[in-house]
């Protein structure tokens, strides 16, 4: 992350926050339009929290995505000032037809962009200014440091905007990395976040350990994330006893020597299954402890915070993700603990949807490709396509595109890709962009991470313009 970058990023935040408080002279009421999964629930409950600061009365919604069709609506309802977090740099020609000239428009996203330029549009994003949108900053971040110039009392949202970094799987190295060290330093200065260099397991302030590594998918484990009666074995190998005073054993439960072993076999594990040793060696690292939240409880645990997110929005219950991370811990908080539920165990059912259909992975020369049809969640089908590609299954390693139906009678499409590949030249939000439009869909993202919503029946023609794209970003 070049400091020239940072330092154009943050003055052009501190020219939104600037222009923002002119509006808020003339009493204008913000409507805040955000994603639907963790990091997007995060950032709008970072601006709504930090608006209400300043005495507006912001409205925050949430959605699966923002399609053309939606910001129609929204420019129906003429609102003088909406702000996209999260979402809206791939839409900005949309925008500008439905929105600009009618409304004041900010978009605090760290997508990759379009280029489209309005007197009535503020729009801060980080590829702009040579940032990783990917890697270094969330869509929260994004919001956070530019409710921070609006208002340093802010700081004490910078807890939740790294909630919505891990849940954008920002620290997929073991740590996060560019102005998410920022944001960080700012919650730790704040005491609202504690780090510290752990497993980086699922569940470790409250599940059993064996229910922790059957649970842990980022990293995946292959052989065990997924798999409860091999994770039990596994730990019986290691002399690592499922209960302890008549308690299951519990990541804290163990002595150092235990914790050793397990390390030591968990690296290993991964490494036996093809996967380079510096992404292996990534089980330990940083974790992330909300300080202000209850011990022992999801939300205590930055990843765990972020699944419950991940499940409201799974289960179309996006009010009440939103609401928790506004600060809701009674009825509705309960609600979301049955929803966290039900959202692992569908997990857990979507990894041996994998396994027994793994035939049905077609191999198109430059990637990967396969169709679930209504056989599991359009919401989780990007998780479900990251299962299998980093599972390593595969070989050799390639991007992998899912398909879904969608309930609007659509297809929802997910695309993955690695590390190795992005240093090759790989850009998934390009080809996911380039690739819809040409058959009239809609798509983009970041460059390993991307989806789209196109026809039915256009799978295969979508396919080929995707693998005409991946030809020209990686030379054979």
């Amino acid at each position: 992350m070049a400091s020239d970058g940072v330092s154009t990023l943050l003055k052009e935040f501190r020219e939104a926050a600037g222009l923002f408080r002119e509006l808020i002279d003339e009493k204008m009421a913000p409507r805040v339009i955000t994603h639907n999964d963790a990091d997007g629930l995060t950032a709008g409950a970072v601006l709504h929290r930090a608006l209400n600061r300043e005495r507006l009365p912001v409205h925050t919604r949430s959605l699966k995505q923002l399609e053309a069709t939606t910001i129609e609506d929204i420019a129906k309802e003429k609102p003088e000032l909406v702000i996209f977090v999260d979402l809206g740099s791939g839409q900005l020609e949309e925008i500008r037809e439905q929105l600009l000239g009618k409304s004041k428009v900010f978009v605090l996203d760290h997508h990759q962009p379009t280029d489209v330029v309005h007197e009535d549009l503020v729009h801060v994003n980080p590829h702009n200014c040579g940032i990783d949108g990917a890697r270094e900053v969330s869509g929260s971040g994004m919001g956070y440091l530019f409710t921070r110039e609006l208002n340093q009392k802010n700081q004490d949202l910078a807890g939740l905007a790294i909630v919505g970094a891990i849940g954008d799987i920002q620290d997929a190295d073991g740590e996060l990395k560019g102005m998410n060290r920022e944001i960080l330093r700012d919650a730790t200065e704040a005491e609202v976040i504690k780090v510290e260099k752990d497993l980086r397991l699922y569940g470790r302030q409250t599940r059993p350990l064996y229910k922790s590594l059957v649970y842990t998918t980022e990293p995946f484990i292959p052989g065990l994330s997924g798999r409860e009666s091999a994770c039990v074995q596994f730990l019986s190998d290691l002399d690592i006893t499922l209960k302890k005073d008549g308690n299951f054993t519990m990541l804290a439960d163990l002595d150092q020597e235990e914790r050793r072993r397990l390390t030591e076999a968990l690296i290993l594990k991964m490494i036996e299954n093809r996967v380079h040793p510096k992404f292996a060696e990534s089980i330990v690292g940083e974790v992330y402890t909300l300080l202000k939240e209850e011990k022992r409880t999801p939300l205590r645990d930055a990843k765990e915070y972020a699944t419950l997110l991940n499940g409201s929005g799974r289960t179309e219950h996006y009010g009440i993700g939103l609401a928790i991370a506004l600060g809701e811990r009674s009825n509705l908080y309960a609600q979301s603990l049955d929803m966290l539920k039900e959202h692992k165990s569908y997990l857990s059912e979507c990894y041996t949807w994998i396994r027994e259909n793994h035939k049905r992975i077609k191999d198109g020369e430059v990637l990967y490709y396969f169709h679930v049809k209504d056989e599991i969640d359009e919401n989780v089908i990007g998780t479900v396509a990251s299962m299998v590609l980093n599972s390593r299954s595969l070989n050799p390693i390639k991007p992998i595109i899912a398909f879904s139906y969608t309930r609007e009678g659509d297809v929802k499409v997910s695309s993955r890709g690695t590390k190795e590949l992005i240093e090759k030249g790989l850009n998934l939000g390009k080809a996911m962009h380039i690739a819809s439009k040409k058959i009239g869909g809609e798509g983009g993202g970041h460059d390993i991470a991307a989806g789209a919503k196109i026809g039915k029946g256009l799978e295969e023609e979508f396919i080929e313009c995707v693998k005409e794209e991946i030809r020209g970003q990686i030379p054979p």
